[in-house]
């Protein structure tokens, strides 16, 4: 098999850049000043509104967020936070949160987005000692779900009150807690006369909001944003709206997708409520009927969400209410998602981006009946430089396999507090390796095809898991599938498909097998194997990462118990020919990882 690059050598043809150039200047400004300029000019419109399970809303207006977040502002600085101090932010989706953002950003302070749960109170732990935060600000929640998980954080932290003594505790909701010595909530600092604090002045090159990474490719990471790059945030260049928005976004605060800063930055009204409602498919229709009832106009809705909403009745869409864009990505999008269309929303938009760079390339808006080719996430944001490179950085030609580089204005500052992660992040040039394997298509569109770390390495035969489960999901009866590799003695890595089959489907592994065998020809590879996968199993769901994106390490752990392989495991041969396994395990006994 060839390499990319013997084949960039054997194909002179155009190479796999892509621009877009921007039609207007960058938003050259902070957060603050943009707080400042919408309660002027539009200080009674409904920035945030916060909807729950019993149908009761709250919301805030652009003249409230900003007086009480310049509020709470003040108190920080009165307390001794400096411009550039760290600041650790708590909480799920509520409209303290959002003022927690303004004030801590409007004091001139970083917001450090911490995730946190009980699984995981000694990373955030870690996370806090290792920023230096000086301040640990906690909401934790209206039915207080966050607060034993906070309490486990600062329990690490070898105290319940400080982190390494110095950093103090804000809880931005009242309640009756033994453990603190009379905490100081944000009831009681709008209560202060604080107006004779002088507040920093803000720059675009400030640094804003430090985002901690799932950790879904191992130890989280933390990257540095400034306020430039989040002015200058991709997602509010598209759509030029002709109309007063109206978006749903029910993704975690904590989380680069659902940080309430861009809304604020676009003066875009946001519609959430608690993002662990989305997870359970029976609450699909409130979903919808929250859309309906906020007047909604656009959604960010993940392809789990959109699944659910379609495995509504017909009748849920009678009365001909439709949004005008849902915005999907996180991972590939086929065309089972753009089936939307024609139901629930007039355009479909496909986002590609990733915590360093944010938004990245945008493919869409496609109308009903039109069709996707898996993966395919189209040109780049204005102002964002794509290109396809081979192993030495070299870029390749078009319609060739390669890895995705990205540069642009909404490019991170760095991974905080290390220096060498940061330098091994970029290629020449100041181009972030985002990770991704990927094309440019003859029609100059980006296509994603996986992550690198998802390559399987079979006999030296590189074999890329999104090329498989784009066959594979041509079957109408496949609902979802992944493709991740399994161990073998002699070829060191063997090919494994899990899929889940459609609601009443009779769909078997021999009927995937078979269809492999169908337009897979590994008689007629140069190595005699092709990229025809070895085994096949069934399962009943998938395990899922807290972003609802596939788990596919905990996936691939799962395939080796169930399928009792290890390094010693030998592929069956038969007169030099390779034989496909096939798995029996339509029910098995394995509870799907949480969302």
């Amino acid at each position: 098999m060839l390499t990319i690059k013997e084949l960039n050598m054997a194909s002179p043809t155009q190479l796999s850049y892509l621009y877009t150039s921007p039609a207007k200047p960058f938003n050259y400004t902070t957060l603050p000043r943009v707080v400042e300029a919408s309660a002027d000019s539009h200080p009674d419109q409904e920035i945030f509104i916060h909807r729950r399970p019993d149908g009761s809303r709250s919301s805030i207006t652009n003249k409230e967020l900003y007086e009480r977040g310049n509020h709470l502002a003040r108190y920080l600085v009165s307390k001794g936070i400096q411009k550039g101090d760290r600041i650790a932010l708590i909480g799920p989706n509520t409209l303290e949160l959002v003022i927690g953002h303004v004030g801590i950003l409007s004091a001139g302070a970083v917001i450090l987005s911490v995730n946190i749960e009980m699984s995981n109170a000694a990373d955030a732990c870690q996370t806090l000692e290792t920023s230096g935060a000086k301040f640990v600000i906690v909401d934790p929640g209206e039915q207080y779900e966050l607060l034993q998980p906070t309490k486990a954080m600062l329990k690490h932290c070898g105290s319940n009150d400080t982190v390494e003594g110095n950093t103090r505790v804000l809880f931005l909701r009242e309640m009756d807690l033994k453990e603190f010595d009379k905490p100081v909530t944000l009831t009681d600092i709008i209560g202060m006369d604080l107006h004779a604090v002088e507040m920093p002045s803000t720059f675009p090159e400030d640094t804003a909001v430090i985002f901690c990474t799932s950790g879904s490719t191992g130890k989280s990471k933390m990257v540095v944003h400034t306020h430039f790059n989040i002015a200058c945030h991709p997602f509010s260049w598209y759509p030029d709206l002709e109309y007063e928005s109206v978006d749903f976004n029910d993704r975690p605060f904590s989380w680069i997708g659902g940080s309430p800063v861009f809304h604020l930055f676009m003066r875009r009204s946001r519609v959430f409520i608690d993002a662990s409602l989305t997870v359970t498919a029976n609450n699909a229709e409130f979903l919808w009927a929250v859309m309906k009832e906020e007047k909604c106009t656009d959604a960010l809705l993940f392809p789990y969400v959109i699944s659910d909403l379609l495995a509504l009745p017909d009748s849920t869409c009678e009365d001909g209410f439709r949004l005008r864009h849902v915005s999907t990505g996180g991972q590939i999008i086929d065309n089972h998602c753009t089936k939307i269309m024609e139901r629930f929303c007039l355009h479909m938009v496909i986002v590609y981006g990733c915590t360093e760079v944010f938004g990245l390339n945008m493919y869409g808006p496609l109308a009903a009946g039109q069709s996707l080719r898996p993966g395919e996430v189209g040109k780049p944001y204005p102002g964002v430089e794509v290109r396809v490179v081979d192993e030495e950085d070299h870029p390749v030609p078009l319609e060739t396999v390669g890895m995705v580089q990205v540069r642009g204005p909404c490019t991170m500052k760095g991974y905080f507090g290390n220096q060498e992660l940061t330098a091994n992040a970029f290629a020449q040039g100041s181009w972030f390796r985002t990770g991704d394997i990927g094309k440019v298509s003859s029609n100059m569109s980006l296509v994603i095809l996986g992550r690198e770390k998802d390559v399987i390495s079979r006999g030296g035969r590189k074999i890329y898991p999104g090329l498989l489960e784009d066959l594979i999901k041509q079957m109408s009866s496949i609902k979802y599938v992944c493709t991740v590799p399994v161990p073998d003695k002699r070829l060191m890595e063997e090919v494994c498909i899990y899929f889940v089959s459609s609601e009443m489907s009779e769909l078997m592994e021999n009927d995937v097998k078979k269809f492999c065998e169908k337009n897979l020809f590994a008689d007629c590879t140069l190595d005699g194997l092709g990229v025809l996968p070895a085994y096949y199993v069934k399962f009943e769901e998938f395990a899922s990462l807290p972003n609802g994106k596939l788990n596919r390490k905990a996936i691939q752990n799962e395939a080796v118990r169930r399928l009792h392989l290890s390094k010693e495991t030998n592929v069956a041969k038969s007169k030099g020919h390779f034989i496909p396994k096939t798995i029996e395990l339509v029910s098995p006994n394995w509870t799907p990882w949480p969302f």
